[in-house]
């Protein structure tokens, strides 16, 4: 091995002795366990050695648990201890919900293992685009729901570990959108704009223009308003509509296709995802997994826009009677605030005959998402049980009743006029 290979940043006998320039993807999973999902964590690793990384596939791992000690990095290897993966130990206190860790963690990964394509997981407790402070919501005692459990559950479990403090990152008092990476002991999580600000200081100090697949191993982040936010930073974006059951994503049947075609694109490698998660659950619990594709984002919003332009230049029509109707009919999730898109155009031209405008523009939504495929927005699609049996791929916001203040700080809000439609419909 040559001296320059030996100062290259996470470089070692663990990278072999093949040129990392060969390598064709580096996969990244920003694990944030320091919470009730650490067991599964623990679990994730597992599974990933079951394949490896190989000379064309990097596998590498941030792990920050409560209870395995410090945050380490691996270099994940099949046939080994875990405990030998292990490339870099972080520290003893890291706050995953920091943007810095994110943006510190994809960079070394870069710099470390540079290849031709990037993946990057986010792992953890996911909200969709919501803002909602978890920890705030454990200190009211109100919440919603996760992982297959109410959120009032969810904080029930997370109060029963002792030493954790009511102290709150000082993050928290400027969220602006919905959280990820929920750190227990930091009592921090990533909001939306922490999420984008971090992978794209990443990528510009690494000089990568894109991520080809930016996954969300979490809950509820296939949404309209989540994709738009990081159009800018993925080609593909993989998520989950509905709550995902605690063990997540099956990763040994995900990297052992990567690893045996190492030289899939993203829009493969986001269908291989979405097909394997389908194939591990089968109907075993009621499951959604969307691939949706970036590039295709526009029309679908141009599209959105339209039917709200429609809606508010005709203040006389009874739209808000339709489309009300149509929400209450609508395929919602376990937040009852996030609405499959597709179903709620149809049940709002199925009762739009004598509105003849608003029907011709929901069918145009429509007529965008559904059949899923190459070249559309909604790349893949996978869903089980009859409870979701009326899903396609993505939600969008439909509050019950009052708005969140916070949605208008996102860019499909200020792109489009859901916002002002919504207030025009629920009278805000």
């Amino acid at each position: 091995m040559s001296e320059d290979r030996q100062l290259e940043p996470g470089a070692g006998p663990v990278l072999g002795d093949y040129p990392p320039v060969d390598r064709e993807w580096t996969f990244m999973v920003y694990m944030a366990g320091d919470n009730n999902l650490e067991g599964f964590g623990r679990r994730d690793l597992v599974e990933m050695k079951q394949v490896g990384s190989s000379p064309q596939v990097a596998i590498v791992v941030q792990f920050d648990s409560m209870s395995y000690g410090p945050t380490q990095r691996y270099y994940v290897r099949a046939g080994t201890l875990l405990e030998s993966d292990v490339v870099e130990t972080v520290a003893d206190d890291t706050n995953t919900g920091d943007p810095r860790e994110l943006a510190e963690f994809i960079l070394w990964a870069m710099r470390a293992y540079p290849a031709k394509r990037y993946a990057l997981v986010l792992w953890n407790h996911g909200t969709g685009w919501k803002e909602d402070d978890i920890y705030r919501a454990r200190a009211r005692g109100a919440g919603r729901s996760c992982a297959h459990a109410p959120l009032a559950s969810l904080i029930e479990q997370w109060s029963r570990v002792e030493g954790r403090s009511a102290l709150f990152a000082t993050t928290l008092d400027t969220i602006m959108a919905r959280g990820i990476a929920y750190d227990d002991t930091s009592q921090d999580f990533l909001d939306n704009i922490e999420m984008r600000r971090a992978i794209d200081s990443a990528l510009l100090l690494s000089g990568t223009p894109r991520l080809a697949l930016l996954g969300f191993d979490a809950c509820l982040m296939s949404m309209l308003e989540v994709v738009y936010q990081v159009r800018m930073l993925a080609d593909y974006v993989v998520g989950s509509q509905e709550t995902e059951p605690g063990t997540g994503w099956p990763y040994t049947p995900i990297l052992g296709a990567l690893v045996d075609r190492p030289d899939m694109g993203g829009d493969e490698l986001s269908a291989v995802i979405v097909g394997a998660y389908a194939s591990y659950y089968g109907q075993s619990e009621p499951i959604t997994q969307s691939a949706l594709s970036s590039a295709e984002i526009a029309p679908i919003v141009e599209a959105v826009d339209d039917l709200c332009g429609y809606v508010l230049d005709h203040p006389e029509l009874p739209c808000d009677v339709v489309i009300g109707r149509a929400t209450r009919a609508a395929q919602r999730f376990s937040d009852e605030d996030y609405k499959d898109l597709y179903d709620l155009c149809e049940q709002i031209a199925k009762r739009s005959d004598r509105l003849p405008g608003l029907k011709t523009r929901a069918e145009a939504i429509m007529a965008l998402l559904v059949p899923p495929g190459p070249g559309r927005f909604v790349h893949a699609e996978a869903h089980t049980g009859a409870p979701l049996s009326r899903s396609h791929g993505v939600s969008i916001y439909y509050p019950r009743s009052g708005m969140s203040p916070f949605y208008k700080r996102l860019d499909f809000a200020s792109d489009s006029r859901w916002d002002e439609m919504l207030h025009f419909l629920l009278g805000i």
